[in-house]
């Protein structure tokens, strides 16, 4: 019998066109296996899967988002109906901030943040009480929890996430210069506070050193067969002398791949001569957040910037040869129409090469996420059609008709950045999601 499967369940509603290798889920197995576990991983986003493969294992750990939560309580619950001794422990964002939730599950055990130290101590003494960064039930079948284990300050210690255990070839995003296109993250933690975020993984930036990222990038081109890696970092750009170690080393070391930071990055971090150390060293494109063209909300939200920045990084990137791509989220709780045309106006004049934009999704542990709950009065939500999930839906597609349609100039720089087989496909997700038509 083997000790452990790792599955990472599909997102739901077919809304997803990039994927990425679930490296939450690859950290575990890779850390585990280090101390002598037998491991298997499984990315139903990329591989078919039966609640029947979960045979012959000790503990199947499930991680769950606010996206896969669905597809991954349903397979928890088939694989309890059909394998009712293997233990079931579940783990990954929702779990962290909404333990709760999972309470009237057959589970054993939900653990919270990062969960590498937590789950060797759960399989390693299994009958420990006192073990810290999971809730467990004690003898009379209630839920117990010890307090959260103590971040891992060190994450230089950690193992490579264990990429060989899927094949990097199934994964696929419409953006990317080179492929297969696989995914690294350097650090863990953010300090910033702002209100639609949670996090997850603390508060405290705690970052890599660049001798071992430039390592894993060189393992990753070398034994996995990556040619291009998206960074996503919460922050990778905040300590600027490790953006800049990590980019000489790689010149040093002439390793070449193509590297993308599409989970953002904060404007105020950039300057030509990072930027230019960059792109040498592979960065060909850069994501920005603005969130909002609405000075009020980005008051509340507290994304603490001024949209100047935004505009001299991009202007920046730009000059220097380097793509871009913004981010705007539309239907916050509080958003009237002028709000919402505030953010329109902003991502049609923004000089990015592409705009993103995404609906308001109240996320459990955030500030706006107790104001974004039903039954809970506030002024905001009084204008339902902007609140609503249908009416956040009809926003995202008025505003992507106001960016991309009404201005077809932005389609065609696309061009420079997606192969055209890429658009198509785009086009067609954009029909199957309503998300523009």
């Amino acid at each position: 019998m083997k000790d452990l499967l790792l599955i990472f369940p599909s997102p739901g509603g077919g809304n997803y066109i990039n994927t990425f290798p679930p490296l939450g889920i690859l950290y575990l197995a890779s850390f585990l296996e280090k101390e002598g576990f037998s491991v298997d991983v499984v990315d139903c986003a990329a591989d078919p899967f039966s609640a029947r493969q979960a045979a012959g294992y000790k503990t199947v750990g499930v991680s769950l988002n606010i996206s896969n939560v669905e597809s991954g309580t349903a397979l928890l619950n088939e694989i309890n109906r059909l394998y009712p001794a293997v233990e079931l422990v579940v783990g990954g964002p929702l779990p962290t901030v909404s333990p709760e939730v999972f309470f009237p599950l057959p589970l054993k055990a939900i653990f919270v943040s990062e969960a590498e130290e937590s789950l060797l101590a759960y399989l390693r003494y299994p009958g420990e009480a006192d073990n810290k960064g999971y809730y467990f039930r004690d003898g009379s079948g209630r839920w117990r929890f010890n307090g959260k284990r103590p971040y891992i300050k060190d994450l230089d210690k950690l193992p490579f996430p264990a990429l060989n255990k899927l094949d990097i070839g199934k994964y696929y995003t419409p953006v990317r210069r080179s492929a297969p296109v696989s995914a690294l993250i350097s650090s863990r933690g953010c300090p910033f506070e702002c209100g639609f975020c949670c996090h997850v993984l603390g508060e405290e930036y705690r970052a890599r050193s660049a001798e071992n990222v430039v390592d894993e990038i060189e393992w990753q081109v070398k034994e996995i067969g990556t040619r291009e890696i998206a960074l996503y970092d919460d922050n990778f750009t905040l300590d600027r002398g490790r953006v800049m170690e990590i980019c000489l080393r790689l010149l040093h070391r002439k390793i070449k791949v193509s590297l993308q930071l599409t989970n953002g990055v904060r404007a105020d971090t950039l300057d030509e001569e990072l930027l230019r150390t960059m792109k040498s060293a592979g960065v060909w494109m850069i994501a920005l957040a603005p969130e909002s063209g609405s000075g009020a909300t980005l008051a509340r939200i507290h994304k603490r910037f001024a949209a100047r920045e935004v505009e001299k990084g991009l202007s920046l990137c730009r000059r220097l040869g380097i793509n871009t791509w913004v981010f705007f989220i539309l239907g916050f709780p509080w958003e009237k129409e002028a709000d919402f045309a505030a953010t329109v106006k902003a991502a049609c004049s923004t000089d990015a090469d592409m705009v993103h934009f995404s609906r308001f999704v109240p996320l459990p542990g955030t500030p706006l996420y107790a104001l974004s709950c039903p039954g809970i009065p506030s002024q905001g939500m009084r204008d339902a059609d902007l609140f609503s999930a249908s009416g956040r839906s009809a926003l995202t597609a008025r505003a992507y008709r106001s960016v991309y349609l009404r201005h077809p100039l932005r389609l065609l720089r696309l061009l420079r950045i997606c192969p055209f087989l890429d658009i198509f496909r785009l086009i067609l997700h954009a029909f199957k999601t309503r998300n523009v038509f």
